[in-house]
Formats: C-alpha cells, sequence, structure tokens
C-alpha cells in the first residue's frame, strides 16, 4: 500500500472515502467553532461556502447534514482538501488522524496551544 499521497494524487475511489471520511470531522470541527487551522489553508475560499450548506441544513441529523454537505460541496471539499499538508494511504485513509494531524498543525502556528 502506498503511503504520503497528497489528495490530488488519490484515485477518484480514494478520493471519495477521503472526503467522506474528513466531512464529519469537518463538521465536529465547525461545531466546536474550531476552524482556525483549516482558515489558514483555505488558499480557495471555499470554507464560507461549505459553513453556509451545513448552516442552512442544520435542521438535519449530524449524519444527513454530512451526507448533504459532501455531496453538495464536493468540489469545495476537494479543494480544501488538495490544500491541507495532509498525507493519504492510497485506500484514501489519512497517515495521520484527522484529529491528530489537527492538534499538530494548531501547534505549528500556536506552540501555546491548547487543543
Amino acid at each position: 500500500m502506498s503511503d504520503n499521497l497528497s489528495f490530488s494524487e488519490l484515485s477518484d475511489t480514494a478520493k471519495a472515502k477521503a472526503l467522506n471520511d474528513f466531512v464529519p470531522f469537518y463538521f465536529s470541527l465547525l461545531n466546536n467553532e474550531e476552524l482556525d487551522v483549516m482558515a489558514s489553508f483555505d488558499f480557495n475560499h471555499v470554507i464560507a461556502d461549505i459553513n453556509r450548506t451545513i448552516m442552512d441544513v442544520s435542521n438535519q441529523v449530524p449524519e444527513e447534514i454530512c451526507a448533504f454537505s459532501a455531496k453538495f460541496n464536493r468540489d469545495d471539499y476537494h479543494k480544501l482538501l488538495s490544500q491541507l499538508p495532509q498525507t493519504f494511504f492510497d485506500n484514501g485513509n489519512p497517515t495521520t488522524d484527522w484529529r491528530e494531524w489537527y492538534v499538530e498543525e494548531t501547534n505549528k502556528l500556536d506552540p501555546f496551544a491548547t487543543l
């Protein structure tokens, strides 16, 4: 199994897996108002569109919100994932757990952060 692939290097199937695994993580960050690190990589300015979609369907259960957002904002998520310094195995699994990755990236921005 290959590892250390960027999101852009993944097959379409692996990209779909990576996306579907990432969206619930992103949703949890949004709910906890912890999107600072994500925003630092939002070079394509897609976070506002993703968040708007999530807020528009916020009356649904989290699983439905994530599924809808993953489908509706697919291209936005692809743009964001392409910018993140996260690597993946060729099956779409991240090489570093998303929560661990987020703590590491937060520490790079602010070594005194307490996530």
